[in-house]
């Protein structure tokens, strides 16, 4: 049963005693003065019984210490201490000074209703509810766009440990009827089996582990019914998590002998406690195992306004749209305007945010000249279908083909004769059969006028204005817990991303109302008891 907060106070209350010891401009003494205009038990009341049981602990004091916790970067071990012994705790979530807390598994399933209600954002759309009733949050918007990685927790293996880990989740899972049918060594396969001792420098010992392996795979899975009426889903999950895992990673030769893959494959599967975990990059040198974390600001009262966590390997720019789309759809905020860096700045997303009406301030893309002339020094006539390179030549020649979109790009192609003879051929390109080729998207006409524009002196006014606060914000987040994710899987480490968000929300909101720009039109905070 919905369990509500008891509003009647005694002389035991924090709020009474304890509120001298508390900083009146602190988070916490704002938590104590502010946090039901974010949220409130009733708000609760679709997700719990209403007149049967025994009342459960309040939701929304669950919901504080949650947002408390996320502000100090705590486990759920170490949020719940505080709650116990913390006065500053005690205060903010207006719980007499005796008060001993709960179990931690409430935690646990307190964020599992969450996400089974699909009431993972609703604190945070609170905050933005709250921030547009104080006047502080237009609906609509310029905003910021940045990612961030975030560090997975699940652990990162190599192919052998991989295989391993696969086979041992897959036989937990299968019948015990049917384990004895499978023919390998089940104890190779134990809870507690430690890595082969094998001499990992020598090539034959390390083939014959990796053929044993395989072996093994082939036989686990010829054991595993795939039929959908009568495997667990769980078992079947696990099945093809190994079969993809020897997919991307085993190869084999003319003679059947199974090798590791040089390279990495595209989507690869990293870890079998997180498969949803991929390598990820943000530079050349900026590698890391995880996720990416995904926001957007408002410009104006540096308001997060939503928020999302990806696989590591994802686009910077794929985000974006669902992103704003999301924030109009269920957050109430419209974007007049959208600023990003260069990893937003290709054709696909300035033709997208010129459909939307959204005005795209980022830097086109860097061409990879590889030492040769850009493509940037070439007259590309999209009306009369004409490429002029830089020393006057043009051609009209072009072959049609097909980008990684399905979208229509043409190559045009300058005669061999003519880049033969011109004196800056050995600057402009190495093909021997052909002349220089230039590749022209769908969308060039969007890339033209970008790179026209980045070229004002207005373009640079205004993004060098607002690229650096997303920056600072970011390091805000990462400062309260968002740069590692304390949870297997996307959806959980997105609730995480949601609520580090609510409390960077909630506080930036706080301390425009400690600045007076802002009235939350609420009492003032219970004076000390004497």
């Amino acid at each position: 049963m919905l369990g509500k907060e008891d509003r009647q106070t005694s002389f035991f209350d924090t709020g009474f005693i304890c509120s001298h010891l508390i900083d009146k401009n602190s988070f916490y003494a704002k938590m104590h003065q502010f946090s039901d205009k974010i949220i409130t038990d009733d708000d609760f009341a679709d997700i719990y019984c209403l007149d049967n049981g025994r009342p459960s602990v309040p939701p929304a004091r669950i919901t504080k210490v949650l947002i408390l916790q996320n502000y100090e970067n705590l486990s759920d071990r170490e949020a719940l201490e505080m709650l116990r012994f913390n006065i500053k705790w005690k205060y903010a979530l207006n719980v007499p000074v005796g008060y001993e807390g709960f179990d931690r598994s409430l935690l646990v399933y307190f964020r599992a209703r969450l996400l089974i209600n699909n009431k993972d954002k609703m604190v945070f759309r609170k905050t933005l509810e709250l921030a547009r009733e104080a006047g502080l949050l237009k609906k609509e918007v310029d905003q910021v766009i940045d990612s961030t990685p975030m560090l997975g927790a699940g652990a990162v293996k190599d192919t052998y440990e991989l295989l391993r880990d696969g086979i041992r989740k897959t036989l937990s899972l299968t019948d015990e009827k049917r384990k004895p049918k499978i023919n390998l060594c089940l104890k190779a396969y134990g809870e507690n089996d430690p890595k082969p001792k094998i001499n990992w420098e020598d090539k034959k010992e390390r083939q014959k582990l990796l053929s044993m392996l395989v072996s093994d795979v082939k036989e686990v899975l010829s054991h595993v019914d795939v039929n959908p009426e009568n495997v667990d889903t769980q078992l079947k999950d696990a099945a093809n998590l190994l079969a993809k895992i020897v997919s991307q990673d085993i190869e084999e030769d003319k003679d059947k002998t199974p090798k590791v893959k040089k390279g990495v494959a595209k989507d690869r599967v990293i870890s079998t406690t997180d498969p949803e975990m991929r390598h990820g990059r943000k530079s050349s040198s900026g590698k890391f195992n995880g996720y990416k974390t995904h926001l957007i600001k408002d410009v104006d009262s540096d308001i997060i306004t939503n928020i999302d966590v990806s696989s590591g390997n994802c686009p910077d720019q794929d985000m974006a749209e669902p992103l704003i789309d999301e924030a109009k759809e269920e957050f109430g905020v419209k974007t007049r305007s959208l600023t990003g860096d260069g990893a937003y700045g290709s054709s696909d997303m300035q033709k997208k945010m010129s459909d939307k009406e959204v005005e795209l301030i980022s830097k086109a893309p860097t061409l990879k000249n590889r030492g040769k002339l850009s493509k940037e020094e070439f007259d590309i006539n999209l009306e009369r279908g004409k490429v002029t390179c830089p020393e006057g030549n043009t051609t009209d020649k072009y072959s049609k083909s097909k980008d990684a979109q399905g979208e229509t790009t043409k190559t045009f192609v300058f005669p061999k004769e003519v880049c033969d003879s011109c004196p800056r051929r050995n600057e402009c390109t190495n093909a021997k059969n052909t002349g220089r080729t230039i590749r022209v998207s769908s969308n060039e006409e969007y890339l033209q006028k970008a790179r026209e524009r980045q070229k004002t002196k207005g373009f640079q006014e205004i993004y060098n204005k607002r690229r650096p606060p997303i920056e600072r914000k970011i390091a805000e987040l990462i400062h309260h817990g968002l740069r590692k994710t304390r949870y297997i899987g996307k959806r959980k480490s997105r609730l995480q991303a949601l609520f580090t968000a609510s409390a960077v929300n909630f506080k930036k909101i706080l301390k425009e109302q400690e600045n007076k720009k802002i009235n939350l039109d609420m009492p003032e905070a219970i004076p000390a008891f004497t």
